[in-house]
């Protein structure tokens, strides 16, 4: 249910989504005492490799670069999104391989529109361009 539509909804603010991360923190609490599974106060990542879980900010992160992967290859036919994504096409050769121009912002709510989010999360990203 944390993951639904997380694409258009992903936290830009540090404590909107340390709220987020706190319900897992608490189901993880709890699966680690219902199963005994051993780890230090206040640190889950045991918990989360012993469950094979991974955090919600990275599935958050893996989900916008899904999209847009999907969106470029056109395994999602939505010609208006389509058209705000920003192709880098360089003038002369380059040693930069980003994929994306992602435009500049005065604000951080500019910043953090979804496409320009996952445009930049892309560019971030060395693996993006050999996504399968």
């Amino acid at each position: 249910m944390l993951e639904y539509a997380s694409v258009l909804w992903d936290p830009f603010v540090v404590i909107d989504s340390c709220h987020l991360e706190r319900v897992q923190r608490r189901f993880l609490s709890s699966a680690a005492y219902m199963l005994k599974i051993v780890h230090p106060p206040h640190d889950y990542t045991p918990v989360l490799r012993a469950l094979g879980l991974t955090s919600l900010a990275d599935r958050r992160v893996k989900a916008n670069l899904a999209f847009i992967k999907k969106l470029i290859d056109g395994s999602l036919n939505a010609p208006s999104l389509l058209v705000q994504v920003n192709f880098k096409v360089p003038h002369r050769a380059t040693r930069s391989r980003v994929p994306f121009a992602v435009p500049l912002h005065c604000t951080n709510y500019g910043k953090n529109k979804p496409i320009d989010r996952m445009m930049r999360l892309a560019n971030e990203d060395p693996s993006f361009l050999s996504l399968p």
